[in-house]
């Protein structure tokens, strides 16, 4: 179990980093028109996106402490996935926070 929750904590944060630098990579931004991707500040959407994701990194990581299979699969995968879905949910709430200026 330590070693799953380590390669799951590993590539969740090479997929953040890789966000990060790479911010052009995420979902529907190339299929987007380009008047709609000239709107949209893609470096502070891409670094407030990969912020979140390393957020759930903790409980990833204190997965394999948990003495039922239950908590285990909360912490290793639900919790890491719930907090992307509620930023992106923030994100598309508060859009202005993320056009360019």
């Amino acid at each position: 179990m330590i070693l799953g929750a380590l390669i799951f904590a590993a590539v969740w944060c090479l997929i953040a980093l890789l966000l990060r630098h790479y911010p052009e990579t995420m979902a529907g931004y190339n299929t987007m028109p380009k008047h709609k991707r000239a709107k949209i500040d893609i470096q502070k959407l891409g670094r407030f996106i990969s912020n979140a994701m390393f957020v759930g990194v903790p409980s990833v990581l204190l997965s394999p402490l948990m003495p039922s299979e239950g908590l285990y699969s909360l912490l290793l995968c639900w919790i890491p996935c719930a907090i992307l879905i509620v930023a992106g949910i923030y994100v598309n709430v508060r859009k202005e926070k993320f056009e360019k200026q």
